[in-house]
C-alpha cells in the first residue's frame, strides 16, 4: 500500500497539473507538391546524371557537378548544355593521339569524362572507352567503360 501511495500519489498530482495548462500548440501543416512519378534516379539507359541542380535562371551554358563522371553523350542533354564541339576538344585534349584530322579513335559520345569545375564548367578526359560508357543502376550511375580504356 505504501509503495501504492509513494508511485501514484505525486506522479498522479503533477500530471493532473499539467493536464489543467493551456492546450499545446499544434504542429503547423505545410502542404507540399506531390513527389516526381519517378524514384528521383534516372532510368536504366537514361541519359541522366545524378549531378547537383542548378536554381533556375542560372545561365544557359555548359553545367556539371564537381568531381562527377559522365558519359558523352550525358553532356549534350539534360541540362548539361554542352556544345558536341566543346566536348571533341576535351576529348583531343585528352589524347591528342587519339584525334586526327577529322576522325577521332573511338566514339567521342561513348568516352568518360570529369567535371573539372561547377561554373563555369568544364570537363576533361578520364577514358576513351573501346566499348560502351555506362552509366545505370547496375553501376550506381556512375559512368564508366564496360571494356577497357584506349589510351592512345
Amino acid at each position: 500500500m505504501r509503495f501504492h501511495n509513494f508511485l501514484f500519489g505525486p506522479i498522479l498530482m503533477a500530471a493532473s497539473g499539467l493536464a489543467r495548462r493551456a492546450p499545446l500548440p499544434r504542429a503547423i501543416t505545410i502542404s507540399l507538391p506531390p513527389p516526381p512519378v519517378s524514384d528521383g534516379f534516372p532510368s536504366p539507359g537514361s541519359t541522366s546524371s545524378l549531378a547537383p541542380a542548378l536554381p533556375s535562371g542560372a545561365a544557359a551554358g555548359p553545367k556539371c557537378g564537381k568531381g562527377y563522371t559522365y558519359c558523352g553523350y550525358m553532356l549534350t542533354a539534360n541540362g548539361h548544355n554542352f556544345a558536341p564541339n566543346d566536348i571533341s576538344k576535351a576529348y583531343c585534349s585528352g589524347l591528342s593521339e587519339l584525334c586526327t584530322t577529322d576522325k577521332f579513335k573511338t566514339d567521342v559520345q561513348q568516352a568518360v569524362f570529369v567535371c573539372m569545375n561547377d561554373q563555369p564548367s568544364n570537363i576533361e578526359l578520364l577514358c576513351a572507352c573501346s566499348g560502351k560508357c555506362r552509366n545505370d543502376a547496375e553501376s550506381n550511375f556512375i559512368a564508366h567503360c564496360d571494356k577497357p580504356c584506349i589510351n592512345g
